[in-house]
């Protein structure tokens, strides 16, 4: 049982790519003031993540039998968008629209379901036996 898997990096580096991608769309459109495509543009990144996490997640948990409650993939999803987020204002890439408040304000407010999923998880934790769950060892 890995901990960082092959599917945890694919998602992490596939995350990288859709969080550039859409910070460039998202800078560009309301640059342009063109905002109903910013939330397009916001539904389908969403919507993009959500597969991705969930293909990957899916394919992970039949390789690794790790019972994490998809806090790994909550984590990355973290860290990743944050930096990304960090480095977008830090190069001066964003809209004139646009403030590192709110990507501060998101990622205060995002740590605080990121502590209650780890409070989560740290409870179904106590149902396994070293990450697996008890009824796939005793079955």
């Amino acid at each position: 049982m890995k901990i960082i898997t092959r599917n945890l990096l694919l998602f992490a580096a596939l995350l990288l790519v859709y969080t550039i991608l859409f910070r460039y769309g998202l800078s560009s459109l309301l640059t342009a003031e063109k905002f109903i495509w910013v939330m397009i543009i916001a539904v389908i990144y969403g919507a993009t993540i959500f597969v991705t996490a969930w293909m990957t997640g899916r394919r992970d948990g039949r390789e690794n039998f790790l019972f994490d409650a998809g806090f790994r993939w909550s984590l990355i999803t973290f860290i990743v968008w944050g930096a990304a987020s960090e480095a977008w204002f830090l190069l001066g890439l964003h809209s004139s629209y646009e403030s590192i408040r709110v990507v501060h304000i998101t990622l205060l407010i995002w740590s605080g379901f990121l502590v209650l999923h780890l409070i989560l998880f740290l409870i179904l934790r106590r149902r396994t036996i070293k990450g697996v769950h008890k009824t796939d060892i005793f079955e």
